[in-house]
């Protein structure tokens, strides 16, 4: 494949090799890991020098590093492969989705609920289509949606843009996350706000959306959403919770994350506050056939 002037023979593979000396830091490395002589390798790193009309690498450096300009090449590069990749996926699913891959982004709570039975149906179905998940804070795979990174994503609120679309498709009400020998998880009467320890609790870094959420709720005192311990992920918390190590404020499918016996949720009478769990996709463009396919198990 040609990808300068028609007058070049320069293309795909020699982008791959230069990427391959940049990351391996090795001539020799990068040319076991492509499969090819040293000397092959060399040869088409020198036409690729000789048609740039700059050298790409310098050689004297151990490991070999990219030369200034080099580095502002192989960015580039790296994009152009990346892009071609992504169209040489997007090709494979149209035929008969058969080969391909889904890209899905997902808060850690939505793993669980409801992505996990979706995966496992449409496996069933469909065992040749990879599937790759990136779980992260919804900002951040609202942001991966836009630049097609995923094609799509399970997030709670935390995104505006006009580039996405946003479907509710659960809402997960908020509650008492403790250990089952924790005298709350046993009390035979409703729990109450007034009844969680401040200093028992164990909070969220304020970058994760369920953070927000208890800032800003009005209705919950300040010292509940502070905690003695601070984690920057619902699996650290409910570790800790495992181990009877404190308590939490946390959606009802966050708590089932962590799948023990050991984990208690409890509605809390006198708190009211729900997680809405929404379908992200791109608003100016249709997923892919393997994408809208997978969505339908989803939904």
């Amino acid at each position: 494949m040609k990808i300068f002037s028609e007058n070049t023979n320069i293309g795909l593979r020699h982008l791959r090799a230069a990427l391959t000396v940049m990351e391996e830091g090795s001539f020799s490395r990068a040319a076991q890991r492509l499969g090819v002589v040293p000397s092959a390798l060399t040869e088409t790193i020198r036409l690729l020098e000789a048609e740039c009309g700059t050298a790409i690498f310098d050689r004297k450096t151990r490991p070999v590093r990219a030369t200034d300009a080099g580095e502002a090449f192989l960015e580039g590069a790296q994009d152009l492969l990346d892009r071609f990749e992504l169209s040489l996926t997007n090709l494979r699913q149209v035929g008969g989705l058969k080969r391909g891959r889904v890209a899905i982004g997902a808060a850690p709570s939505a793993v669980l609920t409801p992505l996990s039975g979706a995966i496992t149906r449409f496996r069933a179905d469909h065992p040749g289509i990879d599937i790759i998940i990136h779980d992260d804070v919804a900002e951040r795979l609202a942001d991966m949606v836009m630049n097609r990174t995923l094609d799509f994503a399970l997030a709670g609120p935390g995104f505006e843009s006009a580039e996405l679309e946003g479907r509710k498709i659960s809402e997960d009400p908020f509650g008492l996350v403790c250990h089952r020998d924790h005298p709350l998880a046993r009390s035979p009467r409703p729990i109450v706000l007034a009844d969680i320890n401040p200093d028992d609790v164990i909070a969220l870094d304020r970058q994760a959306g369920i953070a927000r959420m208890l800032a800003n709720c009005a209705e919950l005192p300040l010292d509940l959403t502070v905690g003695r311990i601070k984690t920057f992920s619902t699996i650290a918390q409910l570790t800790l919770i495992s181990r009877n190590a404190g308590v939490a404020l946390l959606p009802q499918h966050a708590a089932k994350v962590i799948q023990s016996d050991d984990i208690v949720f409890r509605a809390i009478a006198d708190f009211r506050l729900v997680r809405s769990l929404y379908l992200l996709t791109r608003s100016r463009s249709s997923p892919s056939p393997a994408a809208q396919r997978f969505i339908s198990y989803l939904l």
